[in-house]
């Protein structure tokens, strides 16, 4: 919708990096302010280095999966700012990182993912916002009903999709204060995976709504849902109040 928000000179600021950085320095600075009575000498390191790759993760994803473009045009690899990001190369490294970090520093991996839970969500709402903005994840032609709108593909043509972008970003916050609420009663590794799961069931919602999904991307959200729900429900029976 608003691709590019303002032009010095040869630079352009996009609206779709704007929006991003500020969902990770917000979701980072909450994920600091949250539960930091508990935080140690390394959590700052962990929460950094874990938005790092995974930030790498969604820009690999990304490409991997628009290759044919890239492989002409192997300059733009590197243009983050121009945007193009996967939500799923960035959980599915995101996951990684964490567990192989926390494994590797001797960390608890539930205590630090938990205390990441918010920051992952409001960078995944921000993520939408980035989309809308953009106009990428954008929904498939409808007719007209409360959920479509007037809107553009990738390419700039309009016609009456769904608002998958505005529908993925407010179900996105719905959740935001339940996890919150949450950890504070329930088990770290419960309240972790809830978040992965929820995320997953909203982004298979959204995209089954979406214009430029692939079957692999149905796949990755479908069975990563599956594998946060069996962890979730492992941890449910031993879930006491805090």
């Amino acid at each position: 919708m608003f691709p590019i928000l303002d032009r010095y000179g040869s630079f352009f600021l996009y609206s779709f990096t704007v929006a991003l950085a500020a969902g990770i320095f917000l979701g980072l600075g909450l994920a600091v302010r949250w539960r930091r009575e508990e935080a140690d000498e390394g959590w700052l390191d962990t929460a950094v280095f874990v938005m790092l790759v995974a930030w790498l993760g969604a820009r690999a994803g990304f490409v991997a999966g628009n290759w044919a473009y890239y492989a002409e045009r192997p300059s733009e690899i590197w243009q983050f700012w121009q945007g193009g990001l996967s939500y799923h190369g960035a959980m599915l490294a995101g996951l990684a990182v964490l567990w192989g970090w926390c494994a590797w520093r001797k960390r608890p991996f539930a205590r630090d993912a938990v205390r990441l839970a918010p920051a992952i969500i409001l960078v995944m709402a921000f993520g939408w916002l980035a989309c809308y903005l953009e106009g990428c994840a954008y929904g498939a032609e409808t007719t007209l009903s409360p959920l479509a709108a007037d809107l553009p593909d990738s390419y700039g043509v309009f016609a009456l999709r769904y608002q998958t972008q505005l529908i993925g970003l407010t179900l996105t916050l719905l959740i935001l204060p339940l996890i919150l609420w949450l950890s504070r009663r329930w088990p770290d590794t419960a309240v972790f995976w809830l978040t992965i799961l929820l995320l997953c069931v909203i982004h298979f919602l959204a995209d089954t709504l979406r214009g430029d999904m692939t079957g692999w991307e149905r796949l990755i959200d479908f069975g990563l849902g599956i594998i946060a729900f069996i962890l979730y429900k492992s941890s449910k029976p031993t879930m006491q109040p805090k």
